[in-house]
């Protein structure tokens, strides 16, 4: 009587949290069951597992009704149930044989499941299928393999897939593309990242290594896995691409910035020597990208009016001619640009106040009745309005900011 009162106190909680709900708990307690739920009366049993998921009321109700669970659930889809019951039949083949032989048709669906969910696999989520020809065995692996088998032309198209395929069977013959596309070595890179890659993949992989998409990932990947390549890689990057600061920032951290540097000082000075102005235009980009490019002779030989005085990047490049002795005239050229065009003089002025010349507001702009009261700067008298930011850059009012403090 005492037996049957601590008997009544289990409940489908007790079933769940002891056995658990996933098919490796399932299979690690029919191969140790509780004594305690094995002594519970068939009516407690009944009314129990109609509380408890399928898988857990299949563990305690043994290994024949665990098959039985393992077979109806793969009839129904979930084909990786298939790996479960064949495991249990590894363990236990007298109990689940006879089961097995009662289901045919059920077996036949799961084997179609199986099949439709790696064809489809392989041509979507070939993670899924790789980590499939890993885990089958048995006759489950001989039904994998035949589906395999037949769609080698996809397999090899899925480096995940065929990785594990040759790391179970090195003498499968697998046409890997010649020239593998960018989808093909991102996936090899991130299987080789996650699990390793067989002999032959790793070969291909690193063969085209420098054609990998050059994101900071697979830069990361190949700096710490394929040495060698990344070479290659960094001479593949385009210099036009909309992250280029994020690369050069990554280059500069790890101390490969250099090649970077050096085709990025060909591209400049290629670019002078055809046209001054955009040569000049693009030294001004890559030095706001905080790279150290050298100026191009063809722009310290240039006439000055081949230049606009409207950029910064010209008042940057008159400051270094300034500097080596040219005689430019700079507040002679702004003088005449305001006589004619008093807006483009103002962008002149703060651009050339900026770039750290001695110059001094036009007298045309001085009653410009375009600039509204108080929005000249006090220190330059430059109109802070035709480009933002300018009260960060004058390095007349900075001046003037430190005088005060000091």
């Amino acid at each position: 009587m005492a037996s049957s009162a601590a008997a009544g106190t289990i409940t489908a909680a007790d079933l769940t949290r002891r056995i658990g709900v996933t098919n490796e708990a399932a299979l690690a307690y029919v191969q140790h069951p509780d004594p305690a739920f094995s002594r519970l009366s068939a009516r407690v049993r009944e009314e129990l597992i109609a509380e408890v998921p399928a898988v857990t009321a299949g563990a305690l109700l043994g290994t024949a009704a665990l098959a039985r669970h393992f077979v109806a659930s793969a009839a129904t889809g979930r084909y990786r149930d298939l790996f479960g019951l064949w495991e249990l039949f590894s363990t236990d083949p007298d109990t689940c044989r006879p089961v097995l032989q009662e289901r045919p048709e059920a077996l036949e669906r799961a084997r179609a499941a199986l099949r439709s969910a790696t064809v489809l696999g392989l041509r979507g989520h070939a993670d899924r299928v790789a980590e499939d020809v890993g885990w089958a065995r048995g006759l489950i692996w001989q039904w994998l393999r035949e589906v395999l088998d037949e769609h080698l032309d996809l397999v090899a198209a899925r480096p995940q897939v065929a990785s594990a395929l040759l790391q179970r069977d090195d003498t499968v013959v697998l046409a890997l593309p010649d020239e593998p596309d960018e989808q093909w070595l991102r996936e090899a890179a991130q299987a080789r990242a996650s699990a390793g890659l067989a002999p032959a993949v790793e070969a291909r992989l690193r063969q085209h290594a420098h054609r990998l998409p050059p994101t900071i990932g697979n830069l990361d990947f190949v700096r710490d896995q394929l040495p060698a390549a990344l070479d290659s890689v960094l001479a593949s990057i385009d210099l036009e691409r909309p992250d280029i600061a994020a690369v050069l920032a990554w280059a500069r951290d790890h101390g490969v910035a250099e090649q970077l540097v050096t085709r990025i000082n060909a591209q400049v000075e290629a670019a002078a020597g055809a046209d001054p102005p955009t040569g000049l235009a693009l030294w001004w980009h890559w030095r706001e990208l905080n790279v150290d490019v050298a100026l191009p002779d063809p722009l310290v030989s240039a006439p000055v009016d081949s230049f606009d005085l409207t950029r910064p990047e010209t008042a940057v490049l008159l400051a270094r001619r300034l500097a080596h002795g040219d005689d430019l005239d700079v507040g002679g050229r702004l003088t005449n640009l305001a006589a004619t065009n008093r807006q483009l003089a103002e962008k002149a002025y703060e651009a050339l106040v900026c770039g750290g010349l001695d110059v001094t507001l036009p007298a045309a702009l001085n009653d410009n009745p375009m600039v509204r009261d108080g929005a000249r700067c006090p220190a330059c008298r430059a109109w802070t309005w035709v480009r933002p930011g300018h009260e960060e850059r004058c390095p007349r009012l900075a001046t003037q900011g430190a005088a005060a403090i000091t």
